[in-house]
């Protein structure tokens, strides 16, 4: 009974301690936040404008005046 329980957690820890590739999902997931982002001010930016484009167009203007 023990060299099975034995051979089973092996099997199991093998799985368990195997990251590779957690890195590029932690890259690829980053990624997709930062074009959500881009999306949602591209898309506030685009239509009318309201008050959240016209803040952010207003934002980065005055960033790239200061410097």
């Amino acid at each position: 009974m023990m060299n099975m329980y034995v051979k089973m957690t092996s099997a199991l820890n093998k799985y368990v301690k195997n990251e590779r590739g957690a890195q590029a999902l932690e890259w690829v997931a980053l990624g997709l936040v930062v074009l959500a982002v881009m999306a949602a001010v591209a898309t506030a930016v685009k239509g009318n404008g309201g008050a959240i484009g016209d803040a952010i167009v207003s934002k980065i203007a005055e960033l790239i005046n200061n410097m």
